[in-house]
């Protein structure tokens, strides 16, 4: 996309994400497309990175991991400094850090490989939680840059849901901090980061409506626009079609429950199928709906093919066994499936050193939720065309802002309580922080340079070794933790390459130095290639004599040994890794020229690689035991998952026709159960366990109901 006039800052902030290793702060009103700009972002980017969030259902709806599961932090807060008269159940610092973070091979992989770190909703993230993401990167990559070299992108609007913050931590955290947002933190004031703030809004039209909304996110008090606002205030809304905003969860439930009730027709409740790993905590929408015929509905997600879009509102028509038929308000009727949710970590393919997605679980449920009246919370991120605001008396910073913003027009809007300049509250240091940090006129001198410099700092990243140490500590702490034969040789080992690896990086620090005097004098790129081929065979070579052989000598010892088939793994990882960095470094280009045309000299032995995963797979896992002679409970013990989600699985299995549910039950017991579910067609599994008088699990009316499915 051009860089016109109208998206500018859109274009800058892509370039910079992409192109140079600064850290981002991308913000922006309600409507701007942040989250647009990110899907963008993730489809063209060549960097390994991470989507981490704050929370689970945030973490899930950005397709990433939550920041506490990922970094292993104790759910307390931190302080930067170790401070001894601090209560250690309540605070930690960098030393009880460093001892809670038991990182595994895995997640030392993952951080090691890691670019680019995006942080969603990062207006809740604390001050103290970036610092600790701080101390976990440098440590773990022995790198003491800010975030240990990885480029951060952190995406929020401050003016919209802010920081939690105990009032018995404030006094605490006020040691250290000046306030408590991420900018707070002091990581981020030594880091040279860049605020982009998208200024073009989608979500509204009116030029009016956009100017009012703008005043009120700013904090101005401003009599006119109140009074433009209170023009839409009635005594007598119209609740039927227009969903409400109010500030509590319990009355938008009591809202929706009542006007559930007024309905006649049956209510049909539908459960949630979940399957693998799927916290509780992270269920992006609820495990159980209720509707009926005629219930007003809200999407909570957009569809693939847009359809439908996150906040689209309409009626139901009526209620299948796999769909359910929308009337939206401003649409034709639509067909609605239940949709799938995944629960992702992320991993390092050893192949190729890519960061990979790999699901851990599911949850499939109808993307809908009642739509009478929704909490100003839960409303964010999504867009009405019309609403109600019933905003009582309870006001929090930026609260009048969200609900205002969710609304496409002044027309749209219902106001069923009056609106005075006192609702307008805007914590003052985020809009110091807002105007002291805009685009300066001089932005994209600094991006050209930064493009300029990005493939040179790429390069030289490609000499640092000091993150072997990461791996050198892994296997040091597995000898003293476990019962290895000859411990006290291993150990040795361990020092000793230690001490290579310290002569290792003094050699590179040199030649980095060198690079930065051959590139700020502007030499010819062929010297700079000349000299980085000649460093590419020297560290190689060092790599392979003084690493590779006596670690590929001490595997050969210990694999004829018993009982240390994980210390063996352990140590072919270490190998397998030394081997990646060889092999980037004969890969190495620059300026689209290879620095080492030759053939490689040290080349790995092959070694069979496992498939990878692929979607469906734990499906086919389940079908292959099954028809290995496995039962559910069998198969869950040796998938060590629960017999339920292996039920669900079988469910899926017997609907698709690819097993028949008389492999698993007897034909009198489906055809009596059958019978039962046909009696109560529209009761949940929990009223026909209660109605049903017979013993029956919920396994086996989810195994009949998709049998059911089949005949009907």
């Amino acid at each position: 996309m051009s860089m016109t006039e109208l998206n500018w800052e859109r274009g800058i902030a892509k370039d910079f994400i992409l192109n140079t290793n600064r850290n981002i702060f991308l913000t922006g009103k309600a409507g701007t497309g942040k989250t647009t700009l990110l899907k963008e972002i993730l489809e063209e980017t060549e960097k390994n990175y991470i989507v981490a969030a704050p929370t689970g259902v945030a973490a899930i709806n950005a397709g990433g991991v939550t920041l506490h599961s990922l970094f292993l932090f104790p759910f307390k807060s931190f302080i930067p400094y170790r401070d001894q008269h601090e209560s250690q159940e309540r605070y930690y610092d960098g030393y009880e850090l460093t001892k809670h973070q038991k990182f595994s091979r895995d997640k030392l992989d993952l951080f090691l490989a890691l670019e680019l770190l995006i942080i969603d909703e990062i207006s809740m993230v604390r001050a103290d939680l970036l610092d600790a993401i701080d101390q976990s990167l440098k440590r773990v990559r022995k790198n003491g840059v800010p975030f240990g070299g990885v480029q951060l992108l952190v995406i929020g609007d401050l003016f919209q849901l802010s920081p939690i913050v105990k009032e018995q931590d404030r006094y605490v955290l006020s040691k250290y901090y000046e306030g408590f947002y991420f900018y707070d933190s002091l990581v981020w004031k030594q880091s040279e980061s860049i605020t982009v703030e998208l200024k073009k809004v989608y979500r509204q039209k009116e030029e009016s409506f956009i100017n009012i909304l703008n005043a009120i996110r700013a904090g101005e008090r401003n009599e006119k626009a109140i009074a433009t606002l209170n023009k839409n205030y009635t005594d007598k809304p119209d609740f039927t079609d227009t969903i409400t905003l109010t500030t509590h969860n319990k009355k938008a439930d009591t809202i929706n429950q009542s006007e559930l009730d007024k309905i006649e027709s049956k209510k049909i409740n539908l459960d949630a199928v979940i399957s693998g790993r799927f916290p509780e905590s992270a269920y992006p929408a609820s495990q159980q709906i209720t509707l009926k015929e005629g219930a007003r509905v809200m999407f909570i997600r957009n569809h693939s093919e847009s359809l439908y879009f996150n906040g689209k509102t309409g009626t139901v028509l009526s209620i299948g066994e796999e769909a359910i038929t929308i009337k939206p308000d401003d649409g034709h009727k639509i067909i609605v499936e239940p949709v799938e949710w995944k629960n992702q970590r992320y991993s390092v393919d050893q192949e190729d050193g890519k960061i990979i997605q790999e699901e851990l679980g599911a949850f499939t449920q109808y993307p809908l939720r009642l739509a009478w009246a929704v909490t100003v919370h839960k409303s964010q991120g999504l867009t009405f065309d019309k609403l109600i605001l019933d905003l009582e008396k309870t006001f929090a910073s930026g609260q009048l802002y969200v609900a205002l913003s969710r609304c496409t027009s002044l027309e749209g809007l219902t106001l069923i309580s009056k609106l005075s300049t006192a609702n307008v509250i805007c914590d003052q240091r985020v809009l110091n922080f807002t105007q002291q940090n805009q685009l300066g006129e001089n932005i994209e001198k600094i991006l050209e340079d930064e493009k300029a410099n990005y493939e040179f700092y790429r390069l030289k990243t490609k000499f640092d070794f000091e993150s072997l140490d990461g791996y050198l500590d892994l296997w040091e702490s597995h000898v003293k933790e476990n019962e290895i034969p000859a411990k006290a040789d291993c150990i040795l080992l361990i020092k000793d390459l230690r001490g290579q690896l310290k002569k290792l990086v003094g050699v590179s620090d040199n030649f980095k130095k060198h690079l930065d005097k051959v590139h700020s004098e502007e030499k010819s790129h062929s010297h700079l290639a000349d000299r980085t081929g000649k460093a590419i065979i020297y560290f190689t070579d060092e790599l392979h004599e003084k690493f590779i052989q006596p670690i590929n000598k001490h595997i050969s010892e210990y694999s004829k040994k018993t009982k240390v088939a994980k210390y063996v793994k352990l140590l072919t990882h270490l190998e397998d890794n030394i081997w990646t960095k060889i092999n980037n470094l004969y890969k190495l280009t620059y300026l689209d020229g290879k620095l080492h045309p030759q053939d490689p000299k040290h080349v790995q032995d092959e070694k069979a690689t496992p498939k990878a995963r692929v979607k469906g797979q734990t499906y086919e896992t389940t079908y292959e035991l099954f028809k290995a002679g496995q039962n559910a409970a069998g198969i869950a013990k040796i998938r060590n998952l629960s017999v339920g989600t292996i039920e669900a699985h079988l469910s899926k299995l017997i609907k698709d026709q690819r097993i028949s549910i008389f492999e698993i039950m007897k034909e009198d017991r489906v055809k009596k159960i059958s019978n039962s579910i046909r009696d109560h067609g529209e009761k949940n599994f929990t009223d026909l366990r209660i109605i049903i008088p017979y013993d029956v699990t919920y396994g086996e009316l989810r195994l009949v109901r998709s049998h059911i499915g089949l005949e009907n």
